[in-house]
Order: structure tokens, then sequence, then C-alpha cells
């Protein structure tokens, strides 16, 4: 098998089994296994692969068959122009939530030495990027999951900011309703996924993405995303400097109940932010100073 032909079978193979992007994937697949770059496969289409490295092509592909996600196969994902380490224990790194990270960046941009707190870690990607983006900032970071824990551990040692970054077990935020704050920022992204929702969702997402980081808890029924947003507001609130900000994530449909959850809260200049698609995403208040 050649390199051309690898591309050509994987990519047929993929197409059968409705994968979106079966060229791209097979490509990425192959380059994974020989550790080289596109323009590698480019450039020497007729290599022929040695047989270890056409079994392990096989092997991918077939996990690729089964509608594994990409990122969980290679083991990493790009975020906010950064690599981090993702496996099924954590949700794979999405575009919409680096607008989080941006309008958490603005409401920091005036404030010196920020204390940030990130309330579902899971790989890291919010906790870990605010921290490099601002290096004299100290940021907290919570999970119910110990694996997550595990993997926003190594990817803020492999980004360098494992020393700024302290990673706490527990729900929300009563891993630090104690001890913890003030601090000027708290962002998250919660579990907000309904289970009519997730019946809808790509095989990728509802099959293999953490059910517990997706909706809130296995088997669980209704506006499960929803339904946290009040404890959230409400454990939020105390641990804020005055003026501090609150912002979340929220998914399609939901700004605008999530908007009266703030208010009812205490928050003030509460207001919606919208993606690049049009959908309100973010969801950020001010503690009233």
């Amino acid at each position: 098998m050649t390199v051309g032909d690898a591309i050509r079978l994987g990519t047929e193979r993929l197409r059968a089994v409705g994968v979106d992007s079966p060229r791209f994937d097979a490509q990425l697949l192959l380059m994974h296994v020989l550790g080289c770059r596109r323009e590698d496969l480019a450039r020497e289409p007729e290599r022929a692969l040695t047989s270890t490295e056409a079994a392990a092509f096989e092997g991918v592909i077939l996990r690729r068959e089964t509608r594994e996600p990409l990122p969980y196969i290679l083991g990493v994902q790009e975020f906010y122009g950064r690599t981090f380490q993702v496996d099924p224990a954590v949700l794979i790194p999405r575009p919409e939530t680096e607008l989080l990270v941006e309008q958490a960046l603005r409401r920091l941009a005036n404030v010196a030495k920020p204390r940030i707190v990130d309330v579902g870690v899971g790989s890291g990607c919010v906790a870990v990027t605010l921290a490099v983006e601002r290096p004299d900032a100290q940021v907290v970071g919570t999970d119910i999951s110990p694996a997550a824990i595990a993997v926003a551990t190594s990817n803020a040692r492999a980004l360098g900011v494992d020393g700024r970054v302290d990673f706490l077990l527990g729900d929300l935020l009563t891993p630090i309703a104690s001890g913890g704050g003030p601090f000027h920022v708290i962002v998250s992204n919660p579990p907000y996924v309904t289970e009519q929702e997730l019946v809808g969702l790509q095989a990728e997402v509802r099959d293999f993405e953490p059910r517990l980081a997706l909706s809130g808890q296995a088997g669980a029924s209704g506006d499960v995303g929803i339904a946290l947003y009040p404890l959230l507001f409400a454990q939020a609130y105390p641990l804020l400097e005055p003026g501090g900000w609150v912002l979340v994530e929220v998914g399609a449909g939901q700004a605008s109940a999530v908007v009266d959850v703030a208010i009812e809260a205490g928050f003030v200049d509460v207001e919606v932010v919208d993606d690049l698609a049009g959908i309100g995403r973010v969801v950020m208040g001010r503690r009233d100073a």
C-alpha cells in the first residue's frame, strides 16, 4: 500500500459510514501514523508503507469508522491557537468556547494580577488559556471528574502555567466556597445539553463524549443544563470582587432564560454575546460594586 492508496482507501471507507470530511480525516490519520506533514503526503504519494505503518493506519481507520472523534484518536485538539491534549474523559474543545475566553480577557483588561475561576475545567482549555494570555493571573479550576482534572493538569504543565493554575475536585464552586476568593472573574462552560438534544447530535458527540460533561448526569431528563445555572450564579456572587464578572457559555436558545437567572441572582449589566453563527453563546453579569 502506498501513501496515495492509503488516502484513497481511507477516504472511501470513511465516506461510506457518513464521516463529514472523509479525505481530510484520512489524511490527518495517515499523518498521525507516519509522523509527517500534509505536504509530505503530497510530495511522496508513491511511497510504500511498511507493514507496521499499514497496520497502524488500519487501526486508526477502524476507530474512525465507528465515528470515534478524530481528536480522541489523535489525542490533541487546537484551541485559541494552542494544542491541548484530549481523551474521552473530557469534552473536545470547540471554537465557540473561544468566545468565552475572549470576553473574559476583555473584562480583565484593566485588572492587575487578576484572580480567575473556571468552573468545570474539562481539558483545562479555558483555564490554561487564560493563564497563558495573562501571565500575571492566578487561576483556579474545578471539576467533578478526577479524570478531567488529570487531563487539565497535564495541559497546564505542557503549556508552562502549572505554577499559576490550581485544579480542585468538586461540584461547581463547592471546592472554594468556604476558603476561596474574592475573584475578579468566574467563567464556566457547564453541562447544558438536554436529553432530547442528545438524540439529534452527531454520533461523534452523542456516543463518545462524556455524558456527564454534556448533560450533567447520565440518564437525566429535561433541561439539565438550564437547571445548573441558578446554583452556579448563586455560588458565584459572594465569591466575586465588587465589580467582578461571571461569564457562562449557554446552548442555542438558552440565553434569554439564563439572563433571567443572572438578574434574579443579583447581577447587573447582564448581557448576551452572540457567536459567529449569530447564536447567543455567552451570558455575563457583573456583581454590583
